[in-house]
């Protein structure tokens, strides 16, 4: 997903209480501060989705369990479908 994309969602969801411009500024805040998380060689966790460190130049995911078995489930399910 690209950030226009996301910011776009966010907006739709958020739009009663935030301008898109406030929102792309959140965005843009958040993803700033990973940046600069990973580049202090900090590991960053996110919740139900994974984690990222930084190992020399690369950055390296590691997909938490319940990521992974979201997306098992949604394979499983759009077999099904075919």
């Amino acid at each position: 997903m690209k950030k226009k994309t996301l910011v776009q969602r966010l907006h739709r969801h958020f739009s009663s209480r935030h301008s898109k411009k406030k929102v792309y500024q959140m965005v843009n805040f958040l993803i700033s501060r990973m940046r600069d998380a990973l580049l202090s060689g900090e590991e960053l966790k996110v919740s139900g989705f994974g984690s990222f460190r930084r190992r020399g130049r690369r950055i390296l995911f590691k997909p938490s369990k319940k990521a992974v078995n979201r997306l098992k489930s949604e394979v499983k399910r759009s077999k099904m479908y075919l």
